[in-house]
């Protein structure tokens, strides 16, 4: 029962990011034009810090710290009382829960997640000319279907720069993300990534 509580928890966490967004008035924006400007500005980014905050699709709202820095490197790291730590190693994700400490983190396959168009250099397997872009008010919405999830990401329109996400997984929870507080290309440390202190913090 109690891995069950957690596998639920886990993917209204990890898979924090989040929904299919509905729109009740959106224009489909000229799609090469677009798909290319979102592609331009997450191609640009190098490194990013954000504060984040998670609304699950029960309500619940979880605050915390995001580090992202590419070729492949992510960590979320939730604020007290939750301590939650999701950090990427290679092509995985472990998922460091305190209150499920002795058993070892869970680890689940990048390719899961709809983290890689953060994390990517090449966002070729993630964007493609089929899917949607849509505009509201001053934001643009790309909206993204992968087999494992439904993601809608959100932008500023004026100058491009992203602002959260939205995500919907196979069980059909929707979660979504928003950031701010956004550092965009400023020196993050590699030990920020490295999973060591995590794991000896685990074992406690």
């Amino acid at each position: 029962m109690q891995m069950r509580d957690f596998r639920k928890k886990f993917f209204r966490t990890i898979f924090s990011i989040s929904i299919i967004f509905i729109f009740s008035t959106n224009v489909v924006l000229p799609r090469n034009n677009t798909l290319k400007l979102i592609k331009d500005y997450l191609g640009d980014i190098k490194t990013l810090q954000a504060r984040f905050s998670q609304t699950d699709y029960m309500g619940e709202i979880m605050t915390g710290d995001l580090f992202l820095k590419k070729p492949g490197k992510i960590r979320l790291s939730y604020d007290p009382p939750n301590y939650l730590q999701i950090v990427s190693k290679q092509q995985a994700i472990l998922i460091f829960d305190p209150k499920n400490s002795g058993t070892g983190p869970l680890t689940y396959p990048l390719s899961y997640t709809p983290l890689g168009f953060l994390i990517k250099n090449d966002l070729s397997s993630l964007i493609s000319e089929n899917d949607e872009s849509f505009e509201l008010n001053d934001l643009i919405f790309l909206k993204i279907r992968n087999p494992q999830y439904q993601l809608s990401i959100e932008f500023n329109k004026n100058p491009v720069s992203i602002t959260g996400w939205e995500f919907k997984n196979q069980m059909g929870e929707m979660i979504k993300i928003r950031l701010k507080d956004i550092r965009k290309n400023n020196y993050i440390s590699d030990e920020i990534f490295k999973t060591e202190k995590d794991y000896e913090r685990f074992k406690k």
